[in-house]
């Protein structure tokens, strides 16, 4: 452990020796590098401090946090004005869109084995042909959050672990009064707009089925929503990616014994803080702000239940360092991603937030409590799919949902109307 201890040592001073040097390689002092993010700035304030404390030197940052709804706008504008920043710290759903605006690390200098064998599966996202797009640095995966005391006043001991298990959930749970208006929810499924995370949860259920959303055909990529599977049952004429989303929709049919959930209720998040919802499906980044906004909420939180013979997968983001081509301090800029997703410094960032880390060695480690326990084994199972657009495909979504919970379109017919969408941005 001491011998590990001392390698560990050495190979962060050697980082930060290497960033030093190529830093004042072309100038003396080291220059103020510009990072962008939609990351709380707190925490990045925090990990700032965390690395002046360890004596962590060779690398200087201002960190900008952007707001999640005109991120992409600020930094178009910055480029076209010549004042972007030198680094973004992004999601997946950057690179179809805005990829080209990114560096391109050579395998000469982030070996692609290197990667592969230190980040989750999810990260590989960032793979290129020719490069790595851009450097992992943390995952905020998709949790169940859950009501301990709905649960236990209904007299359910075990919290769900399999879909199969929420329809006997939904007949205790789910309560209605004399007007047939929910009072209490089991689940806010089967509806998109007062449905937090709606598309990123849905996303989910078709990981688990095996639908990747979208797959790379030789130079394209292509929806794999309407892509008929061996799997497709005669009867019902559902694919795969139909099913999945069959058992989303059914929680909002009045008509079905699961009906849980509709259009009028508050949100997801709303409901679940005001304890009328049992189960809300979020990002472990969220934590802090559920438990701040209802200190007297008795919850606790769980992996996302899979199916019982799906894959083990959830929708997570997998934010990554990336460097802008514009950049005049690209080698600084290198130099510092090299650093602060090197497994001790990335741990700083880590042990004072509610994201996890893409290193694997780090979600090796044992957890420092019960919450991160889950975080971590849900970040090993988490990935992304290449959104063309994160605003254009929402509102897809959105309108298969609706099709379906309104009556205007069948389940399969929907679907395939969203394939065929998506197949058109991605043209």
């Amino acid at each position: 452990m001491i011998f590990i201890a001392i390698c560990g040592f050495f190979l962060v001073l050697g980082l930060v020796l290497f960033a030093t040097y190529k830093a004042r390689q072309s100038g003396g002092n080291l220059v103020n590098l510009q990072i962008w993010g939609t990351i709380s700035k707190n925490d990045f304030s925090l990990f700032s401090s965390k690395l002046n404390e360890a004596g962590i030197q060779g690398f200087s940052m201002t960190y900008t946090e952007k707001s999640k709804d005109t991120f992409e706008n600020d930094l178009v504008n910055a480029l076209a004005d010549g004042i972007g920043p030198d680094m973004v710290l992004i999601k997946q759903d950057f690179i179809l869109k805005h990829g080209n605006k990114l560096f391109t690390i050579p395998f000469t200098s982030y070996e692609e084995r290197t990667f592969r064998d230190s980040f989750i599966d999810g990260a590989n996202i960032y793979i290129k042909s020719d490069g790595i797009l851009a450097v992992p640095f943390v995952t905020d995966p998709m949790i169940m959050y859950f009501n301990k005391d709905i649960f236990t006043d209904t007299g359910i001991a075990q919290i769900p672990k399999k879909w199969s298990e929420l329809p006997d959930l939904a007949l205790k749970i789910t309560k209605s009064d004399a007007s047939s208006n929910i009072t209490r929810s089991t689940v806010s499924f089967g509806e998109y707009r007062n449905v937090d995370n709606a598309k990123e949860l849905i996303s989910s259920l078709l990981f688990q089925v095996g639908n990747s959303i979208v797959n790379s055909v030789g130079e394209s990529i292509q929806s794999t929503l309407g892509v008929d599977d061996a799997s497709s049952n005669s009867a019902s004429k559902l694919t795969l990616a139909g099913s999945a989303i069959k058992f989303f929709t059914d929680f909002a049919n009045p008509k079905k014994a699961v009906y849980s959930w509709n259009r009028a209720l508050p949100s997801a998040k709303k409901s679940f803080l005001s304890e009328d919802l049992a189960m809300y499906f979020g990002f472990a980044s969220e934590y802090s702000d559920i438990k701040s906004k209802n200190i007297n909420l008795n919850f606790d939180v769980a992996n996302i239940p899979q199916f019982d013979a799906g894959k083990t997968s959830v929708f997570g983001n997998i934010y990554a360092f990336g460097i802008l081509k514009n950049s005049p301090n690209i080698s600084q800029a290198l130099s510092t991603i090299y650093l602060f997703t090197s497994k001790d410094i990335e741990n700083l960032f880590i042990s004072n937030t509610d994201y996890a880390s893409a290193r694997k060695d780090l979600l090796a480690l044992p957890p420092t409590n019960s919450i991160k326990s889950v975080v971590n084994s849900s970040a090993l199972m988490s990935k992304g799919w290449l959104d063309p657009d994160y605003s254009k495909t929402s509102q897809i979504f959105q309108n298969m949902i609706e099709d379906i919970s309104s009556g205007r379109s069948d389940v399969g017919s929907a679907v395939k109307d969203a394939s065929g969408q998506i197949d058109n941005l991605l043209k």
